[in-house]
């Protein structure tokens, strides 16, 4: 097997464990080098690219997966030879930033979520379900898209933490994925506004605490049954 094909190989199983592992299906780049070859393909992504193309780094960012992207496996000892050396250069100037990006965010998503599964890491079958719905609730850019067209109030209870607890619960608050069956879709597109509702950390558990997923309205209902 020659080097080219070996590196279309690893790009492939790159793409096949960024989805099993962190719910991230890059099917665009699979489509890619599938087409044109893994080394054709990565040296049209080593040249400067727009914030679209980039999007998909989020979730493997947001994962913090840096060893997922296309720049670590660039960087092998065994694929160095295929690329000029400006061009290692670049993999490995932008691999040094994903990990710093990765680590704040990851610094970031502690503050935020301290008791929940940490995408990426392996955990047994049912986790790592919880795992793949939290690549897509911690998406930066899914979160932000959400909190603009909903606000910070939970959805099921009412509670806004800036009210209850002041400056220090300003803009906190969790996001909660209504159909995390749709995850298992390679093909699948979030669609903030309609998948994504906010939910306080308690009815952020309770909505995933059992074998099927509790909707908001079955969880109001059962608040409001309790209150009267």
């Amino acid at each position: 097997m020659s080097r080219k094909t070996e590196l279309t190989d690893a790009l492939i199983e790159v793409y096949r464990r960024g989805g099993d592992e962190v719910g991230y299906w890059a099917n665009r780049f699979l489509g890619a080098v599938r087409r044109k070859g893994g080394l054709a393909t990565a040296k049209r992504m080593l040249k400067p690219r727009s914030a679209g193309q980039r999007a998909g780094l989020d979730a493997l960012l947001d994962a913090n997966r840096p060893d997922l992207t296309m720049e670590k496996v660039i960087l092998r000892s065994r694929f160095r030879p295929l690329f000029s050396a400006a061009e290692l250069r670049v993999a490995k100037e932008r691999l040094g930033e994903f990990g710093r990006q990765a680590a704040r965010r990851a610094a970031k998503r502690e503050r935020l979520y301290p008791d929940e599964l940490e995408p990426g890491r392996k955990y047994t079958e049912g986790a790592r379900k919880q795992v793949r719905v939290n690549a897509y609730e911690r998406s930066s850019r899914g979160r932000s898209a959400c909190l603009k067209h909903y606000g910070c109030r939970c959805t099921v209870c009412g509670l806004l933490f800036e009210k209850r607890y002041g400056k220090i619960g300003k803009d906190f608050i969790h996001v909660h994925h209504l159909n995390p069956l749709a995850l298992s879709d390679g093909a699948y597109e979030l669609d903030a506004i309609k998948d994504l509702r906010p939910v306080c950390p308690n009815c952020h558990a309770m909505l995933h605490r059992q074998k099927r997923l509790v909707s908001i309205a079955k969880l109001k209902g059962i608040i409001e049954n309790l209150s009267t």
